[in-house]
C-alpha cells in the first residue's frame, strides 16, 4: 500500500511573522514543522524534541531528544539546543538551514526515567523506560497563570517500552516480579515560569500490553506513572 504523505501550509502571518507561505510535504504525524522564516508556536525552549531534516529519515544529533534552550529572532531563527560540552556547543541550526524543511518530534518520556505507577494512593510499583523510540504525539499545550506568571503545561502522548517491577506486600520490590512491558498513556509536561527546564508532573491514563492489565483493571482505578524523587 503507498503511503500518504502528510501535507502541512504554514504562514508566516499566523506567528505574527513576516507574510511567508511555505508549505512542507512529508512531516510525520508527531512532527511540528520548521522551515525558511517559520517555526511551529508549539515548539518552546525548555522542552525536548527530536529533529529531523524533512528530506530523510534519520534524525539530527545521533536520534536524541535534547532540550531547546533558545529561539533566536529575525528571518533565519537560530534554534539552540542543550551542548554535548561547554567547551564546543555545536548543537544548533538555522529554521533556512534545510531547504525542505525540519520535523521537530516532542519528546516528554525518554529512555532511563523511573517512575512510581499507582492506584489513587497506592504504589503498586516501580517503572524504568527502556526504550523511547517510538513517536510521542502533542495533544495540546496551555498557558496557565500562577502568582510568578505564565506557566507552560503539555499533554503528550507516549508509547515506550518499560522494565516494570511489582511491588509486594510492604511496598517492597524483588527481581523475580520484574517484567518487560509495552506502556501508553499521556504525558503531562510543565515549565514553570522562568525556568529554563520543563518536568513530567505524571503520566496519565496509563496502559499495559499485558494481562496485567486486566488484573489492575478489576482491583483499582486509573493507572498513573509519578516520577520518583531523586
Amino acid at each position: 500500500m503507498q503511503k500518504r504523505h502528510r501535507r502541512v501550509t504554514v504562514r508566516g502571518t499566523e506567528i505574527n511573522d513576516v507574510p511567508t507561505k511555505y508549505t512542507m510535504t512529508g512531516l510525520e504525524p508527531c512532527e511540528l514543522p520548521v522551515v525558511g522564516t517559520y517555526v511551529d508556536p508549539r515548539i518552546l525552549p525548555g522542552f525536548y524534541y527530536r529533529v529531523r531534516p524533512n528530506d530523510r529519515r534519520e534524525r539530527l544529533f545521533g536520534g536524541r531528544a535534547l532540550r531547546l534552550l533558545s529561539i533566536g529572532c529575525g528571518y533565519a531563527k537560530r534554534l539552540t539546543f542543550e551542548p554535548d560540552s561547554l567547551l564546543n556547543p555545536d548543537n544548533h541550526l538555522w529554521s533556512d538551514s534545510h531547504p525542505d524543511g525540519l520535523g521537530l518530534e516532542p519528546s516528554a518520556v525518554r529512555k532511563g526515567m523511573k517512575f512510581d505507577f499507582c492506584a489513587g494512593e497506592t504504589v503498586l510499583g516501580e517503572a524504568t523506560v527502556f526504550r523511547d523510540d517510538k513517536p510521542q504525539i502533542e495533544e495540546r499545550m496551555e498557558r496557565i497563570e500562577t502568582p510568578k506568571g505564565f506557566a507552560i503545561q503539555k499533554y503528550i502522548h507516549i508509547d515506550v517500552i518499560c522494565h516494570i517491577r511489582l511491588a509486594r506486600t510492604g511496598g517492597k520490590t524483588t527481581e523475580n516480579d520484574d517484567y518487560l512491558m509495552r506502556v501508553s498513556g499521556l504525558a503531562i509536561v510543565r515549565k514553570e515560569p522562568k525556568s529554563s527546564q520543563s518536568y513530567v508532573v505524571r503520566v496519565e491514563n496509563v496502559g499495559f500490553d499485558s494481562q496485567l492489565l486486566l488484573l489492575f483493571a478489576q482491583t483499582h482505578t486509573e493507572l498513573t506513572f509519578i516520577p520518583k524523587k531523586h
